[in-house]
Parts: C-alpha cells; sequence; structure tokens
C-alpha cells in the first residue's frame, strides 16, 4: 500500500519564495549620489556645482549637473548674462537637448541630464575681472583643473563619493 502526500504545501511554499526573491530584485534601488561645491572668484561672482549621479552596482547609469552662476548686482544686467549663457552655449553644445538654460534677474542655471555616455564637464568655469567681467570654459578633458565624469564611469558610490571630495566637493 502507497501513501501519497499532498503535494499542494510545497508547491505554494516555492511559489511564495520565487515570488518574494523576484519582488526583491525587482525593489532594489539604485544608489544615488548627490555632491556639490560652491566656489567664489573676483568681484563676488559665485559658481555652484551640483552632481546628481545614479549609480547602479559599479556604474554611473545616470548624471543630472546643475551648475549656476550668481552675479553680483555689477554685472547683473543682459549684456553679461546673455554673454556668460552665450559661452556656455558654446561649450556645451554637443549635449544639444539635454542642456536646459534659465536666465533669472541675477543668475544664470545650467540643468544638464545625461542618461549615455556622454561626458560632463565639472569645475570648468572661471571667473576673471580686468576691465569687464570675463569667463573662462575649460573644455579640455585632459586639464588637472577640470573633472570629466561619464555615464559609464566605473564607481561605486563610495569610490564615487572619495573621488568627488578629493576635488573639493561636498556630498551624501
Amino acid at each position: 500500500m502507497v501513501t501519497r502526500k499532498s503535494m499542494t504545501f510545497p508547491v505554494v511554499i516555492t511559489v511564495m519564495v520565487i515570488l518574494i526573491i523576484v519582488y526583491l530584485f525587482a525593489t532594489i534601488k539604485q544608489t544615488e549620489v548627490i555632491c556639490n561645491r560652491t566656489r567664489v572668484f573676483d568681484d563676488d561672482v559665485k559658481v555652484s556645482e551640483e552632481v546628481n549621479a545614479i549609480i547602479d552596482g559599479k556604474k554611473i547609469t545616470e548624471m543630472v549637473v546643475v551648475k549656476t552662476i550668481v552675479l553680483p548686482s555689477k554685472y547683473a544686467d543682459d549684456t553679461h548674462r546673455n554673454s556668460i549663457k552665450y559661452s556656455l552655449e558654446k561649450t556645451l553644445g554637443y549635449l544639444g537637448d539635454k542642456v536646459k538654460y534659465s536666465i533669472s534677474d541675477n543668475a544664470i542655471t545650467v540643468t544638464m541630464k545625461v542618461h549615455k555616455n556622454e561626458i560632463v564637464l565639472l569645475n570648468n568655469i572661471d571667473f576673471s575681472v580686468n576691465d569687464d567681467l570675463e569667463i573662462i570654459v575649460n573644455s579640455n578633458t585632459k586639464s588637472s583643473n577640470v573633472i570629466p565624469l561619464t555615464v559609464g564611469d566605473n564607481y561605486t558610490d563610495g569610490e564615487f563619493m572619495m573621488h568627488m571630495k578629493n576635488h573639493g566637493y561636498s556630498c551624501k
């Protein structure tokens, strides 16, 4: 005489375990690292950069970079704002529609959102005052002053934070 036990209970348990595993993999959140830095130049021109990097495992998968240039009232006129915007447009033209510009009374804000292997340069804007305000945008990726970041760069979240902190950024 052969006794047959019910297979219902083991099948239900197996299905539940599989569903839990699938749920856990589906809800794993990518790490988001936010770093920022502010520099003040001659005549109180201020440049702030905020880098929001999404890191999946050991790779940057997306970056949003917001650069804000705040001008003192002495230079907060249409001529200076448009000149700075023009210089930035010429330098960032390679990113196409991934760059948005915003001009307010005393600030120019540039927002770059990149997903593919586009390169973004950080710490590449300088200002000097001779007779007038001059913007210097360094687009040399090999320059020791410029920080090039590319979507697809291999960084863990800790490595990325350390890299940015070594260049004067504060991260969270």
